[in-house]
This record gives C-alpha cells, structure tokens and sequence, in this order.
C-alpha cells in the first residue's frame, strides 16, 4: 500500500490560485536571510509580497537584525556589506518600523523565534533559513520565502503540537 506523500508547504500552483486574503493587517518579520538574498536578485520585497498575500500588510524587522546588517555592512566581503549597507537603506527609505526584540541574545534566529510567538497579532517571518523556518512552521506560524525566480510561498501554519 502506498501512502500519499506528505507536502509541509503549499505548491506554486496553490499560492498563485489561491493567494492568502487578509481582512486586518498581516505583520510580515523580515530575517537578514531573507533581506540580502531578495536584494541580491534585485528582486522588490512589497511586490512579491503583494502578489503572495492580498490584503493590508506591514513589514517589519527587529532590532537585532539590524545590528547584524550593521555588522555585516563593516566586517565581510564587499558584496555582503554592500547587500548589508543596501537592506539597511531600504529601512530609512521605505520607513519600514523596526522592533525590539526585547531578549538579550546575539542568535538572531532565537530572538526572532520569541518575539514571534510573544506577539499577538497576526504575523509571518520571511526567512530563506531552513532551520528557522522547520522550528517556525513547528510552533503553527506562518513562514514566506522566495522560490528561486521570482514569487514568494507561504507555509501552512499547522497547529502546534502539545507534546
């Protein structure tokens, strides 16, 4: 007997048939993962993330990420720190809010992990790392993240477990 295969994520087909409506604001928490691979492709974040989720939408990102773009816009290669130095721009100039994290930590990935799930309000984290990403969809939230191309998926945000 075979057993139908099991997809954590929906198809491309699902999301560009059946994009996710938003009646109240959806909070879209951008990881640096996300930033630098979206502007290394020179690809637009509100585009793509309009065409992924119709409705209102406010981007956001924490305060640690943007200590981790100022770093990496000092000590890494030159490609890197001018992504970084870019992400960091595309703060001041499309004013996008930027949070505290409120947890002393330098793993990003955790203070990402705790502010989403201290936040009540609808939210989704945009991040391209897989690990944050299976520990996100885990907890029952939403995870956007680019296909290779062009458009963005979005998890299905399951229930978290009780054990």
């Amino acid at each position: 007997m075979r057993l139908p295969k099991i997809q954590p994520y929906e198809t491309i087909a699902m999301i560009r048939n059946k994009p996710m409506n938003t009646s109240r604001s959806l909070t879209v928490l951008l990881d640096t993962s996300f930033l630098l691979m979206m502007l290394e492709q020179r690809r637009d974040i509100e585009e793509e993330m309009g065409d992924l989720i119709k409705g209102p939408i406010r981007i956001v990102t924490l305060d640690i990420v943007e200590r981790e773009l100022q770093r990496l816009g000092r000590t890494r290669s030159s490609k890197t720190g001018g992504l970084a130095n870019a992400a960091l721009e595309l703060f001041k100039s499309r004013k996008y809010s930027i949070f505290t994290s409120g947890i002393e930590t330098s793993d990003t990935d955790a203070a990402i992990l705790s502010f989403s799930l201290a936040k009540n309000e609808l939210l989704a984290v945009a991040t391209v790392d897989r690990k944050l990403r299976a520990s996100l969809t885990k907890l029952g939230l939403p995870v956007i993240y680019p296909m290779r191309q062009r458009g963005l998926l979005m998890s299905k945000s399951a229930a978290p477990s009780s054990t």
